[in-house]
Order: structure tokens, then sequence, then C-alpha cells
């Protein structure tokens, strides 16, 4: 008698169970009106409590409080120190001018030198980061917020494409 091999029984799972499949039930139910756009329209306090009632019934005034200065220390380099102390930043911001940049000033104050940036963490409470890359990814953020980023125009690659040029002509009238 020859051997055969059983087959097996395919067992066809659905992705999610029934259980789950009851919870979706409400899900087509969303919002009337966009949360953010509704918020960005708040100008006063009483705006402000009509709109929790709405959209944040369950968060008392201490919860809004905690909410709000929650999110203030999330973004402290922005609503704080941006905003409150422009003339330090402005300062911090001069300071890296010199050679090495921000990681010559990040590299002074691990080393325990007074410089500019113990001066501005004196001033603003700034928290300093542990590493150099994270100091210069805030030093970005400060000139983008004053308008003083580096510009990638395109222009410096222009000069030295001129320039290039100028030499290669030069070297061939020779």
């Amino acid at each position: 008698m020859p051997i055969t091999k059983k087959k097996k029984k395919k067992i066809i799972k659905s992705s999610t169970s029934k259980k789950q499949r009851r919870g979706l039930k409400n899900f087509d139910i969303g919002f009337i009106k966009n949360p953010y756009l509704e918020a960005a329209k708040v100008k006063d306090w009483n705006e402000l409590e009509k709109f929790m009632s709405i959209h944040a019934a369950a968060l008392g005034p201490a919860g809004v409080a905690y909410a709000s200065v929650k999110f203030v220390m999330d973004n402290y380099d922005e609503m704080k120190i941006c905003y409150e102390c422009e003339d330090a930043v402005l300062d911090l911001i001069d300071a890296t001018k010199i050679k090495g940049g921000a990681g010559k000033l990040f590299n002074d104050y691990q080393e325990g030198k007074k410089g500019p940036l113990a001066d501005f963490i004196l001033e603003t409470q700034y928290a300093p980061p542990r590493t150099i890359s994270t100091f210069q990814d805030h030093m970005t953020f400060f000139k983008d917020h004053f308008g003083l980023a580096r510009k990638n125009t395109g222009a410096y690659k222009e000069k030295q494409k001129l320039e290039a040029l100028e030499r290669i002509r030069k070297k061939n009238l020779k």
C-alpha cells in the first residue's frame, strides 16, 4: 500500500477578531469641525472655556493648567527663551561667529571655562544638552526663529564655477 500524506486543513483567520471588530461600529463618527482650527480661533478666556467644555470636557482647571505647563516645558527653547530673552539669544548667536562656532562654545563650557554659553545659561536657565550635535541643532533652531539661519541660495556654487572658469581661461591663454 502506498504511503500518502495527510492533507492539512488551512485555517483562515481574519486580521481582526470579533471583539476588535465590535469597536469599529462607531468609527465613522468623527469631528464635525476640526478641533485644531477651532483652537486657533480662540481669542479670550470665555471662548477658551466654551472650547474646553466641548473638546476637552474631562479636563478641569487643574488639568488645563497642567497641560499648558507641560506644553511650555516641552517647548521651553521656543516658548520661554526665544520670546522672553531675545537679547541673550542674539548675543549667543553673535558669539558663535568665532572660528569653531557652536562646537567650540560647547566644548569650552564642558571644560568649565567661563564664556558666552555659561552666561546664556545663567540668564535664561537653558539646560545644556549632553552632546555637541544637539547643541548645534538648538543653535540652528534659535537662528531660524530670528531669521538668521544660513540661506542655501546657490550663490556660492555659482561663484565657485566662475572662479574655476577664470582659472581654466588663464591656463589656456599661457
